[in-house]
């Protein structure tokens, strides 16, 4: 779901690299340690006297090395494919990288603020495959309608974090700070679900305008023809 998010693609072989060295770190890092576990060493030694015990203990050290390195790949990565995201073979802003089977791939990468310009209808397993194989994918509707949306808050993000005050003090029984944190949710709460907020509706011409925009992806990527009626979202019938 990253080029979903930002648009472009990760590097396909530093990302191969990375979970080769993970997996492969992991189970040799690891099933020592359990077997280690049934000859008797307890967690968390810092040091250790039975030699029996001493090649186990070389063989995780080197499948953690292995996970160091996987951690590497990932950095290097992420480097460069921020690097090279303007290059044609990396981005992806006409949203369908990997010819996926589910609608979300199915709007521009990053998808516009409002998602959908028309609600697509979901009537069997992968809509998105069928609406590619019998042409309805990018069906513009007749005439776009008026979005609503909700105005931004930052309600989620104050009770989260009330919320995470309050499992800390149950945790060390800090009472007070318990009842508080508990108490400034609920009427957090309560205050935003009050308030009398009808949010905003996208206008008609705003939405045409970005679809026109994605409409001009799809064709520079040869999803659809450049001769092709106007399209914009999906739509299935």
């Amino acid at each position: 779901y990253f080029p979903k998010a930002y648009g472009f693609k990760q590097h396909e072989g530093w990302g191969k690299a990375a979970f080769w060295f993970w997996i492969s770190g992991f189970f040799v890092a690891f099933m020592p340690l359990y077997a280690l576990g049934f000859m008797g060493m307890t967690r968390r030694l810092n040091a250790t006297t039975n030699p029996e015990w001493v090649p186990y203990l070389y063989v995780a050290m080197f499948g953690a090395v292995m996970i160091a390195v996987g951690i590497a790949c990932q950095l290097i990565q992420l480097y460069v494919s921020v690097r090279d995201r303007n290059k044609p073979e990396n981005m992806c802003e006409h949203g369908d990288p990997w010819n996926a089977h589910t609608l979300e791939w199915s709007t521009s990468s990053p998808p516009p603020f409002y998602n959908f310009a028309v609600l697509p209808k979901a009537d069997c397993i992968d809509p998105f495959t069928e609406a590619k194989e019998n042409g309805t994918a990018y069906q513009a509707p007749a005439k776009y309608e008026p979005i609503h949306m909700p105005n931004n808050t930052a309600t989620g993000v104050v009770m989260g974090a009330l919320l995470t005050v309050f499992g800390f003090a149950m945790i060390w029984h800090i009472w007070w700070l318990a009842i508080a944190s508990l108490a400034g949710t609920v009427i957090y709460f309560v205050i935003h679900a009050a308030r009398d907020d009808q949010g905003y509706m996208v206008p008609v011409e705003t939405i045409e305008r970005i679809e026109a925009e994605q409409h001009k992806r799809l064709v520079a990527a040869g999803k659809i023809p450049a001769n092709a009626t106007r399209v914009t979202s999906l739509e299935q019938a």
